[in-house]
């Protein structure tokens, strides 16, 4: 609601005028007062529309979610996908770590497999729930990428085969779509690359969505083959040891949980247990032991990130940010997520960083702007400095709240800098409204 309504002032703010007179030369488009020619130049809906449709290629299309459960309703589904919207929004350096873990798993398995026809896909396909195991028409449970192979050897059932054909059939996106989405982003970067070649200005709000369209490169290349929006895995069927079938299974899957009553349980009952223990309990996370304190602050992040990993169901789905770790070298491939975070980071913050001499409104949003921008670079190596830290020494409470402190600090910067470019639209220079000439650009004679 907040972005909406600078959007809505910075549109009420900053009329385009509708008269045309003569187009200004390249050399004269700094000292212009006004844009006006409709062929050379642009309004600010222009920009509002073609930032705010990249963004969302980046943030919800080129994410790839887990297959949820056969019983799962649609209102879950769709709040856990708005969930890693925002996780994309506000914590892209996880999102690019998970998708390296996934790449890493889904290779392993892939050569482990091999003999079976198994790609990279199959690997993928593993990884995110897509072999469900049932019993006549019941679903049993999810297998998990390191029970395959156990699932034939103990003859529960046999090894599941599919054709890679078939499980791209499954997916909302191919190979065209998907390169469709990554033109689309890089064409944005292109003319806004061109814009500083010819000495255009670049809106707070493009730089923006620049960052987000090179953290979609990287997605959309660790993801390439993993299947998207799958939303039912294949079925794969429990050898019977008996030969008469039991009525009471087959043909009966479990009602799905509506979304009004599962909120209602959670405000009803979950809600005051849980503001009386503290928050949290055995199993939810491991600052169950810690103060009262620490828990009542951690707990808005990492209850978060609980909903997100919880097996519900009786494992009737992996975890949203399941990553198949259990079939993958761990401690090597943590240092490889982990570095790919914080590479990501530093360029995600370095480009924030390049509007450093950007024109602002006001003295107070250049200095937010920088701020935030070196404070989205340094966080995530500061959080690793001191989880490796706490880990080895011990720290008890200290490492916590550092923690929560800079956890906080990286959130209100990420808000920082997605409010800023919006209100910075109430006032753009002249400049800004030109649009890109392309013929100095073009080798030619």
């Amino acid at each position: 609601m907040i972005v909406l309504l600078a959007i809505l002032a910075a549109t009420c703010a900053s009329p385009i005028v509708q008269t045309s007179p003569p187009l200004v030369s390249l050399d004269q488009v700094h000292q212009a007062p006004s844009c006006d020619d409709l062929h050379g130049c642009r309004s600010l809906w222009d920009i509002i529309r073609s930032c705010i449709i990249t963004i969302f290629l980046c943030v919800w299309v080129s994410v790839h979610p887990n297959i949820p459960s056969p019983d799962e309703s649609w209102p879950r589904v769709a709040i856990r996908r708005v969930g890693l919207m925002l996780a994309t929004v506000f914590v892209p350096e996880l999102m690019v770590a998970w998708a390296l873990r996934q790449r890493l798993a889904a290779a392993k398995l892939a050569r482990k497999h091999k003999g079976e026809g198994w790609t990279t896909t199959h690997g993928f396909f593993a990884i995110m729930g897509g072999f469900m195991e049932y019993d006549g028409n019941r679903p049993v449970r999810v297998l998990l990428s390191n029970q395959l192979e156990s699932y034939s050897l103990t003859g529960n059932g046999d090894f599941p085969r599919i054709a890679k054909a078939e499980i791209e059939d499954r997916s909302k996106g191919d190979a065209l779509s998907k390169t469709l989405v990554v033109l689309q982003t890089g064409w944005f970067v292109t003319q806004c690359i061109a814009r500083g070649v010819q000495g255009l200005p670049v809106t707070e709000l493009e730089l923006v969505t620049v960052a987000f369209a090179t953290l979609n490169f990287a997605m959309y290349l660790l993801w390439w083959d993993k299947p998207l929006s799958v939303s039912c895995g294949v079925r794969v069927y429990k050898k019977r040891q008996t030969e008469q079938p039991d009525e009471d299974v087959d043909g009966q899957v479990a009602d799905p949980v509506g979304f009004w009553a599962a909120l209602g349980d959670a405000v009803s009952k979950k809600l005051p247990a849980a503001i009386v223990r503290g928050p949290f309990t055995h199993g939810e996370s491991d600052l169950h032991d810690k103060p009262w304190l620490v828990r009542v602050l951690m707990w808005p992040l990492s209850k978060v990130f609980y909903i997100f990993n919880e097996e519900i169901d009786n494992s009737m789905r992996v975890a949203t940010f399941y990553s198949g770790a259990e079939v993958t070298d761990s401690e090597r491939d943590d240092f490889s997520a982990a570095a790919a975070g914080l590479a990501t980071a530093l360029v995600f913050g370095a480009i924030h960083c390049t509007g450093w001499s950007f024109t602002f409104p006001s003295s107070a949003e250049r200095t937010l702007w920088r701020v935030a921008s070196i404070s989205i670079m340094a966080i995530p190596a500061l959080l690793t400095i001191v989880a490796f830290a706490g880990e080895a020494l011990g720290c008890g409470i200290l490492a916590p709240m550092i923690g929560f402190l800079t956890i906080s600090l990286y959130i209100l910067s990420r808000l920082v800098l997605l409010l800023l470019p919006f209100l910075s639209l109430r006032s753009l220079p002249p400049a800004a409204y030109h649009v890109v000439h392309w013929t100095p650009l073009i080798p030619h004679v």
